[in-house]
């Protein structure tokens, strides 16, 4: 890619509750001129299916190709993305598991994931999130919102690429 192709921050946060999940993405461009922010809850889906909805729904969103810093709070993403999916990819999203050839966890949204990646050049990083830890009381009233949480990782972010001037790749594919 091109040294002028435009750069994206996607912020991802999940939660889930007994009846399903919440997720939301802020999608951001560098030059912060394009900024887009969705959520939906999601009846019956749970954790790690909520998260990575979230991260397909904000690569989706993309209006061009470019590159995209993925900030997530979910390992099971980050590794994901670090040791999973280019092996995965070429494997039609099938492992061996006692011997016998079954499909990934989640595979569906591991093929889009896969699909975005022809169109972008995406690395992860992982942001520590609220959102991860478990609050007594009810588990939608967090101390922050989603929206809070998002945020604060994007300006993050945005210190982060304004102090080193490049998009550093962290967990991609080779």
């Amino acid at each position: 890619m091109r040294e002028s192709t435009p750069q994206y921050l996607l912020a991802t946060g999940s939660r889930s509750d007994i009846e399903g999940g919440r997720w939301q993405f802020v999608l951001r461009s560098s030059d912060r001129k394009f900024e887009i922010a969705e959520s939906d809850f999601e009846v019956n889906h749970f954790g790690d299916r909520v998260a990575l909805l979230a991260v397909v729904r904000g690569l989706e969103a993309i209006p061009e190709p470019g590159r995209v810093m993925l900030l997530t709070p979910s390992r099971y993403i980050l590794n994901g993305f670090r040791h999973g999916l280019c092996t995965w990819e070429d494997q039609d999203f099938k492992i061996e598991r006692l011997g016998r050839r079954v499909a990934v966890r989640n595979h569906d949204l591991w093929s889009r994931v896969a699909h975005a990646r022809q169109f972008h050049r995406i690395s992860a990083k992982y942001c520590r999130s609220a959102l991860t830890e478990t609050h007594d009381d009810d588990p939608w009233a967090a101390k922050t919102s989603l929206g809070d949480d998002i945020q604060s990782a994007l300006q993050n972010a945005h210190r982060e690429i304004e102090a080193s001037n490049t998009l550093n790749l962290l967990a991609t594919c080779a």
